[in-house]
């Protein structure tokens, strides 16, 4: 049994074992403090019929809040991630942590030593999302600088493809502020959910309402995994952390799994269809810009096809809204510089090439879009170029005698030809040059459909674009065993390297994240209050144009991911030329190192 407690009396006791008489005086002084709050808070109970019907939980004496209160500073700032620096943290005793943290002081290469030792313990991918979104939650410093310096190990960790599995998954993760949650019930205070975002200045809010995460579908609420997926990638790129905002709209989901799920975090009700759901995203983009400015950036992430388009266009035509949707605008201009690169490779004529788009959503009609104006930029008519996009839909291709079922976006690329629903037939029928899959249909591209396109092409250009990887029409063994290792292949999830008859192949990695932050920073160094078709078109072909013969030759046809952010810059100055030209492209390179420069708060340790 305790010595103290059978003693019962403090003063007694003089053993070394036991807490000092002065120390145990001080504990004491604290406790009597707490409880004198507690005993004031049930004063106020018994004299207030209301507070009596509170709950016990909520009469209980706040135990964390007074032993905070009765500590300093340097508590407080070791539970801020973006104050925290472990054990690589100095002047501990002028911050108040001396004693709060181990004694041994270390620089932070030896933090990012430790942080990577955690992380390989983890056992799946998963696991490792966990482990990095816990040390972003507590360490900022480490995170980034792991993230910039690593990027080619973690971005398919944070981003596409795991990505995917943490949204289906969010309900089992320790929920705590990735970024902004806002519901129907917020609808008339969305203004305050915005000042209760601790960064004063953001530059850019990455919205989604989860309908369509990647090739998953409806994810609800847990779409906030996407958001703040889509915020590092521009964070690894040198957007400062704090000048990004993750925003999940939630009103509801349709999909039933989500609401008999006990665990699932967002609104339990089907989604809102009726204006109140414009309203909400009218009143999210005018609280965002009122707090942080007209030239913040509203980023569209995810919306299901019915509202991608019409959201975009809506907002593009509202005055002075900077914005752009990643899965329509980004996925065309990656789509469209694979393309390019492609082509390029293999020294042909671009104006020369027939494309069947698989799957007629808003990734495929955006590159369809985007493809056909390089096409005009280099002296096809609109007419002749569209004859060279075609589009296949869940009923098969795209023509004119299915127009009454086709929607305008659609009925823009309906060509005049026999219906026809079977892929190898399509194919046989126009002999198109590249085939890309963006339908999130799981092996379409099968031995078959390769073989075809194979036969009719002697490199034929197949991207197999779904995601994450369990969506993809073919893996990129496939593509080189089938086309006898002949095709050039892309894909929208990471494949491994591939060695077919002793030649090896680095399948191209058709990732967004080589569009939207180089898009982004060009908009925040130049102040542009609109974000065009030309941008993002400047942006494919300075991406294509960074693809050189040593890549050309192990089969890719996009830069290595470990070059992310050093190809956003490049890509960023030439965007920012094309918006405007009176400054030079030197100088606008010059601009943007300046900003990323200025901006890296992880360069060195406070």
């Amino acid at each position: 049994m305790d010595t103290a407690v059978t003693r019962g009396r403090d003063d007694d006791v003089d053993d070394d074992d036991v807490v000092p008489r002065r120390d145990r005086r001080a504990m004491l002084a604290l406790v009597a403090s707490a409880t004198t709050v507690a005993s004031m808070g049930a004063d106020r109970s018994r004299a207030s019929p209301v507070r009596s019907s509170t709950r016990a939980a909520d009469r209980a004496p706040p135990t964390n809040a007074v032993r905070r209160a009765a500590c300093g500073p340097g508590y407080a700032s070791l539970r801020d991630a973006s104050a925290y620096r472990g054990l690589a943290t100095n002047d501990r005793r002028g911050k108040g942590v001396d004693g709060l943290i181990p004694a041994g002081e270390v620089g932070e290469e030896v933090e990012i030593a430790r942080a990577n030792a955690a992380l390989a313990q983890c056992e799946t991918p998963f696991e490792k999302y966990k482990q990095l979104v816990a040390l972003q939650m507590t360490d900022e410093s480490t995170f980034y600088r792991m993230l910039r310096s690593q990027t080619e190990t973690l971005l398919p960790i944070l981003y596409t493809p795991t990505v995917g599995e943490a949204c289906v998954k969010f309900g089992t993760l320790v929920q705590r502020p990735m970024g902004l949650w806002v519901s129907s019930n917020d609808a008339g205070n969305v203004k305050q959910l915005i000042r209760n975002w601790p960064a004063t200045d953001v530059k850019i809010a990455v919205i989604t309402d989860g309908e369509r995460i990647l090739g998953l579908g409806d994810q609800g609420a847990n779409g906030m995994g996407i958001s703040a997926g889509k915020s590092m990638v521009y964070a690894a790129c040198g957007v400062p952390p704090s000048a990004l905002l993750p925003i999940q709209v939630d009103t509801g989901t349709n999909n039933q799994t989500l609401l008999d799920d006990p665990l699932y975090i967002g609104l339990k009700q089907k989604r809102d269809r009726t204006k109140a759901y414009d309203a909400l995203l009218d009143e999210i983009v005018v609280a965002v810009r009122s707090r942080y400015g007209q030239k913040t950036i509203i980023h569209w992430e995810d919306f299901a096809p019915k509202n991608a388009f019409r959201v975009l266009r809506r907002f593009q035509q509202a005055p002075e809204v900077v914005t752009y949707n990643d899965d329509i605008q980004g996925t065309a201009a990656v789509t469209v510089s694979g393309l390019l690169a492609s082509v390029r490779s293999l020294g042909g004529d671009v104006t020369q090439q027939r494309v069947l788009f698989f799957g007629a959503g808003q990734a495929n009609i955006g590159a369809a879009e985007l493809f056909v104006s390089a096409l005009v930029q280099r002296g096809v008519s609109e007419e002749e170029a569209k004859k060279r996009v075609w589009l296949f839909d869940s009923k098969g291709l795209v023509v004119r005698s299915r127009a009454s079922q086709l929607s305008e976006d659609k009925l823009a690329y309906a060509q005049d030809a026999p219906e026809e629903s079977d892929l190898e037939r399509v194919i046989e029928l126009i002999k198109p040059t590249a085939l890309v899959g963006a339908a999130a249909v799981p092996g379409k591209f099968n031995e078959r459909v390769v073989k075809k396109m194979s036969k009719i092409n002697d490199r034929p250009i197949i991207f197999a674009l779904s995601n994450p990887t369990s969506q993809a029409e073919c893996s990129a063994e496939q593509a080189y065993a089938w086309s006898d290792g002949r095709a050039i292949f892309a894909s929208g999830t990471r494949f491994p390297p591939v060695t077919y008859r002793s030649r090896k192949f680095e399948p191209g990695f058709a990732n967004n994240a080589f569009i939207f932050p180089p898009i982004a920073l060009a908009t925040i160094v130049t102040g542009t209050i609109n974000v065009t078709p030309e941008m993002f078109l400047t942006a494919a072909e300075a991406l294509a144009e960074s693809v050189d013969d040593e890549l050309f030759s192990v089969g890719a046809v996009y830069p290595p991911v470990d070059r992310i952010a050093s190809s956003a810059r490049v890509v960023a100055a030439r965007v920012a030329h094309a918006v405007d030209p009176s400054i030079s492209l030197e100088e606008w390179t010059d601009r943007v190192d300046q900003y990323v420069r200025k901006n890296d708060l992880f360069s060195s340790v406070s």
